[in-house]
Order: C-alpha cells, then structure tokens, then sequence
C-alpha cells in the first residue's frame, strides 16, 4: 500500500510540475509574441488561465500530503492534545465533504459541456476537458483529507503544529522572558 501512496505522490509532483512548466513557456510565448512584430499567439491568454485553474486544483491533493493548506494552526497551537485533534479530524472531514460537494457539482458541469459540446474560443478544446482538473483536485483533496483525518484518529499521524503557529509561540515565549527581566 505504501508503493502505491508513493507512486501517486511522485505521480502528482510530476503532473504539478509540467502544469508548472507549461504555464511558464505559456508566458514565454506570450511575451515574445508582444516584442515581435506580426507573431502574435493570441491563444497563450486562454491556456495561461486554463493552465492556472489546473495547478490550483492539481496542487490541492499536495498541499494536503504537506499540511501546507489553510487551518487556523495558531488557534490549535493553544489547545489542549484532545481537543487538538477533535478539531483536526473535524476539520480534515468537514472540508473533505466540501471538496466532495464542489466534485458533484463539477461532475454535473462537465457533463454539460460534452453534452452540448461546449468548446473553448480561441484553442476550440471541450470545457470539459478543461475543468477536468477541478474534479480530480477535488476527489485526490477529499480522499487524502480523509485519509490523513483517520491517521491523526488512530495515531499513525502526529498532529502538525505548523510553522506560523511556532512562529507566534517563539514571539510570544520571547516576549514573556523580555518582560520577565
């Protein structure tokens, strides 16, 4: 199993990665195409915005894996262990089942699009195809928040603290001492 979880991490690494490349020749080719005369490439405004909405979504499944996502982790810091964790499980599942009400909803969307064939202006590409990586950053989200929530229940997942919550606690123990002295 653990093969597998780590196929699938390199697997979304690379995937981000090429968004990430390609959105920078995107750009490239944009720039180039305003210095010189009578090249312009009208299409690279259009695959900029698609290829921003895929590393959004794309990234999501990664910055679960990290802890990089956004949580009140200064709040936490604060709390005792057990409550801690209830509102780390909480959290983690709450927010799975946002992400898998958003993939419904996208599920419905794009099967609009191939129905009525729904094409993009400039590139003439399926919508569908287009917001495929809103639905796949949904359910990769939700199935790791899932997955991270029982690991934090059963203990094999160490609660994070988180960086900015140990920066306010060394401002704060460093505050205590200046004004203890």
């Amino acid at each position: 199993m653990g093969k597998v979880i780590n196929f699938l991490k390199r697997l979304d690494i690379i995937i981000v990665t090429l968004l990430m490349v390609s959105a920078f020749v995107n750009v490239m080719l944009q720039i180039l195409s305003r210095i010189m005369p009578f090249r312009v490439v009208p299409w690279t405004v259009e695959m900029g915005e698609h290829l921003l909405v895929a590393i959004i979504w794309m990234g999501l499944g990664l910055a679960v894996l990290n802890n990089s996502h956004v949580r009140f982790d200064m709040l936490l810091s604060k709390m005792p262990y057990k409550a801690k964790k209830i509102f780390y499980v909480a959290g983690n599942i709450i927010f799975a089942i946002f992400l898998g009400i958003i993939a419904y909803y996208t599920l419905v969307l794009l099967e609009f699009h191939l129905r009525v064939d729904n094409r993009t202006p400039m590139l003439r590409w399926n919508r569908a195809y287009i917001r495929a990586p809103v639905l796949i950053g949904c359910v990769v989200g939700a199935v790791r928040m899932l997955v991270q929530a029982w690991a934090f229940v059963t203990n094999k997942l160490p609660l994070p603290e988180g960086e900015y919550a140990q920066e306010v606690k060394t401002i704060v123990e460093a505050n205590k001492t200046e004004g203890e002295s």
